[in-house]
């Protein structure tokens, strides 16, 4: 789903977001190679490193969904999967600790990026991102994106920039709040309000990517059913933006335990460029449905994403 808006609208909306949209990419008017870049979203639900999963207040609640061996096998199995597709990079939710990821992500292979946001032992689900070092990015990393963690308790958002060759791309996973998934963001609901100011946020920081000229995706777990025909909270994205999965679809994950996404992988790209129709897939498990609570409840979606610059 492809949401266009007009950037004269925008500058009558807000003089400040016309001044950052005219001044467009850094390097108008030369021709720049395309960028690909294979990206995957991983809500692993409440991961821990094996220590205290016990505490957990998520599948692992009171110790009756705790993770056996072959679990972590399976889910190693994934991660085999998801570099056999050549996935270069990967945003993860829910997961405690660098020690949580290194289980199912070796240090061989993935680059780790933590989010910096401290937590109680029960409630550990920070945001990371993993990138593959066969991949030949060169990686700088930002301050997390916590504008929309008021009182720093609230998840942050890892911020990259990859840069390989003459290729760069801008890379955010986010986990968002729960609880408004399909009603309207003015509802008088609270988490509402809240993903309303959140999506504010995450809008000023996709204005100052695309002011710079740099391709963007953020990955993770939206909490929104963004592919939902007429989804208000995809008005007003900056750019040439895609949405994914396509609009209307719904998730096979566990036979279709679901009616709608809240996982996304949203490309964005600045003047200048456009997002090529991407390879987009969904990876499941392979297991019993009894397996769900000790494997996740979100399985991996991967999209190859193609930035372009049209003839």
């Amino acid at each position: 789903m492809k949401v266009h808006r007009s950037s004269l609208g925008l500058r009558r909306l807000c003089p400040l977001l016309g001044a950052l949209l005219a001044a467009g990419p850094s390097m108008a008017g030369q021709s720049r190679p395309p960028t690909r870049i294979t990206v995957a979203t991983w809500n692993i639900a409440w991961f821990g490193d094996g220590i205290r999963d016990g505490v957990l207040r998520g599948n692992q609640r009171g110790g009756r969904f705790l993770r056996r061996e072959a679990d972590f096998e399976r889910l190693r199995e994934v991660v085999t999967r998801l570099m056999d597709q050549g996935v270069e990079v990967v945003g993860l939710q829910e997961v405690e600790n660098a020690a949580a990821v290194r289980r199912i992500f070796p240090e061989n292979d993935w680059d780790l990026f933590l989010s910096t946001r401290e937590t109680d032992p029960e409630w550990s689900q920070l945001t990371a991102i993993v990138v593959r070092r066969a991949a030949g990015w060169r990686v700088e990393r930002h301050p997390d994106v916590i504008e929309w963690s008021p009182q720093g308790r609230d998840r942050h958002g890892v911020d990259l920039t990859l840069t390989r060759r003459e290729e760069q791309v801008r890379v955010l996973t986010v986990h968002f709040q729960s609880g408004c998934q399909g009603e309207p963001l003015r509802s008088a609901k609270p988490q509402c309000g809240f993903l309303r100011m959140q999506f504010a946020v995450l809008k000023g920081w996709l204005f100052e990517r695309m002011a710079e000229g740099v391709p963007t995706v953020v990955a993770g777990d939206w909490n929104r059913f963004l592919s939902r025909p007429g989804d208000e909270a995809v008005a007003g994205l900056p750019g040439e933006a895609l949405v994914r999965p396509s609009p209307g679809s719904a998730p096979a994950c566990w036979d279709g335990f679901f009616d709608h996404y809240v996982d996304h992988i949203v490309a964005f790209a600045p003047r200048g460029r456009e997002v090529a129709p991407p390879a987009f897939e969904e990876v499941r498990y392979g297991a019993p449905r009894s397996a769900r609570d000790r494997l996740s409840d979100h399985c991996p979606l991967v999209a190859t994403l193609g930035f372009e610059t049209p003839d």
